[in-house]
């Protein structure tokens, strides 16, 4: 959707990836994997828990990353449950392995999230087929319908694994660079705010660099004022209520932690 209104504004660079910043006083010079280096004003990171330009700015991602103790995968498949507009959710309390089921596009297809808690452990995040086998094996000998869910992942063509991990920083940016969304403050896809805390970063972070009469200095301080406390609190969605929804309570104090006026 996104690319769908701005594509004919904004340049897009498909297949390529940052290796290396250098920072001056005119600009940071940006070397691409693929070959090739261009100079541009600032630098917004909006690469993900994982992100490279983070660790190319920041340093290594270890030193902000805080593993939550599990991990996830979410992937569709048919309805083979006939669920209509209805969700499962099973977890077996002896090893805390589990997950959830609930009907997508009129009720075809499912969105599958299956889970285990675990101490970090060592995996290829680019290695889907390897992620498939570590989360079968962690949840081999669970009943219900889960071998069928099993069975299901082996074939998704759009599979999600990762950590629940969340990304605490003293600062988001640096010189001329800046990170927006999981980048710079992933609160977890147990949050259920990822989406939602990168839009509103973004928004922010455009109105501030927008301003007349400010340079990136003073519009990443404004960017970092405004949105802490939203981030803080979105994170805490996660942190608070680990095991489950975040009650009503808490999803209002979190919608309630931004005003889009930065006036106000």
């Amino acid at each position: 959707m996104l690319h769908e209104a701005t594509k004919d504004k904004v340049e897009y660079v498909f297949g390529d990836s940052i290796t290396a910043l250098r920072q001056d006083e005119r600009g940071v010079q940006v070397e691409f994997e693929r070959g090739g280096f261009r100079t541009f004003d600032v630098v917004i990171g909006a690469d993900g828990l994982h992100s490279a330009v983070r660790r190319l700015a920041f340093g290594p991602e270890q030193q902000f990353s805080s593993h939550l103790g599990q991990y996830l995968a979410i992937f569709p498949m048919a309805n083979f449950l006939g669920l209509d507009n209805w969700q499962v959710w099973f977890r077996d309390e002896a090893s805390g392995a589990g997950g959830g089921v609930y009907p997508v596009r009129d009720n075809t297809e499912l969105r599958v999230t299956l889970g285990f808690m675990s101490e970090p452990v060592t995996y290829d995040y680019r290695d889907t087929e390897q992620q498939k086998r570590l989360m079968a094996e962690r949840l081999a000998g669970l009943g219900w319908e889960v071998p069928k869910l099993l069975s299901g992942m082996a074939e998704a063509p759009d599979f999600y694994f990762d950590a629940m991990s969340q990304i605490h920083m003293d600062r988001w940016t640096t010189g001329r660079v800046a990170l927006v969304g999981d980048a710079g403050h992933c609160a977890s896809v147990l949050s259920g705010q990822g989406t939602s805390l990168a839009l509103v970063g973004a928004y922010v972070l455009a109105e501030e660099l927008g301003r007349t009469g400010i340079d990136h200095t003073a519009a990443f301080a404004a960017y970092e004022r405004r949105v802490r406390p939203f981030v803080a609190l979105n994170q805490a969605l996660a942190t608070e209520n680990p095991d489950g929804p975040a009650p009503e309570e808490s999803l209002n104090r979190a919608k309630n932690g931004i005003s889009l006026d930065a006036d106000a």
